[in-house]
């Protein structure tokens, strides 16, 4: 083989070895950078929710002052959880919580179209983050209202029980 041509092949070998060496790199990187394994998350939809043996039960709502539909959009209560060590794959059920249930659903419908609990709808759970309400029992203890939101559509309500 003459110097060029094993030249050449060290070049592109030692591309390869780094494309996918850096990709792995910037995987383990951002994985344990994000340290995703600590937060509680919930799933976007009862398929995953019931994939994940989370799953609790789904709940009654009615769309108000919203023109449209939204297609397949369902509302349900789920166990907490978080995601495994290694992987997002991986469930970890919530064991040690005083609020191991949350309201759950898909809050992305499109590219414009979003829903979200509605601030003053937070006080109505047994505790909240800024959008997600957490349940000490699998059960809302009232009517729960969300809000349809969108810059392009006139905005609608979701009443949820």
């Amino acid at each position: 083989m003459n110097k060029v041509l094993r030249w050449t092949l060290s070049i592109v070998l030692a591309l390869v070895l780094g494309y996918y060496g850096l990709g792995y790199l910037s995987s383990y990187v951002g994985w344990n950078g994000y340290k995703k394994w600590e937060y509680r998350v919930a799933t976007s939809n009862i398929s995953e929710s019931k994939q994940r043996n989370v799953f609790v039960k789904e709940l009654n709502f009615k769309i108000d002052s919203f023109p449209d539909t939204l297609t397949n959009f369902k509302v349900y209560i789920e166990r907490g959880f978080k995601y495994g060590r290694n992987s997002s794959s991986e469930t970890v059920q919530l064991t040690n919580s005083n609020f191991p249930y949350q309201l759950s659903f898909h809050y992305k419908i499109n590219n414009e179209l979003y829903v979200f609990i509605r601030e003053t709808e937070l006080k109505k759970f047994d505790s909240a983050s800024s959008s997600w309400g957490y349940l000490k029992n699998p059960e809302l203890p009232d009517t729960i209202i969300l809000e349809i939101r969108s810059p392009n559509i006139h905005s609608g309500v979701i009443k949820v029980w």
